[in-house]
């Protein structure tokens, strides 16, 4: 007989990066619904003055929030005690994630541009980078919360 049954179906290596390619996913599944939303000649938004604002920056924070899923929870912890290169590295990670969230922005206003109907805005492209910036914080602030309730 086989002793297939004793030994477990896939190694604790495979999981662990199998589990790292599933965390990266939703980052490019939003990128890709966002392209296509963007592509569509009209939308229809909440009924209110500058509602476009907020979606862009609700979905744009949304997908920071995905981007910083490449990156491990414990890189996105603060520690009073992190050594001035940790903080530098955490720093780097924001900015990373920022720099990479609003370039796509300023890609998808181009895109935009293209598209019957749809046009260039800087001040999307504003709200598309603040939203990154409060994605990313929201990663840190949820990592703060998931840390002190291990404790």
């Amino acid at each position: 007989m086989n002793s297939i049954k004793s030994k477990e179906l896939f190694s604790a290596d495979f999981k662990k990066q199998f589990s790292k390619i599933l965390l990266r996913l939703p980052a490019i599944f939003v990128m890709g619904v966002s392209w296509y939303l963007s592509s569509q000649e009209r939308l229809d938004m909440p009924d209110f003055k500058n509602s476009d604002k907020l979606v862009h920056f609700v979905c744009f924070g949304f997908l920071a929030f995905c981007w910083t899923l490449w990156f491990s929870n414990e890189s996105w912890k603060i520690k009073s005690k992190r050594s001035v290169l940790l903080r530098n590295v955490l720093l780097l990670r924001i900015l990373i994630v920022v720099a990479i969230v609003s370039i796509y922005g300023i890609i998808d206003e181009i895109h935009q541009s293209f598209v019957p109907g749809r046009f260039c805005s800087v001040f999307d492209w504003i709200a598309d980078t603040l939203g990154a910036g409060m994605g990313v914080a929201f990663r840190i602030c949820c990592t703060k919360i998931a840390a002190k309730s291990e404790k």
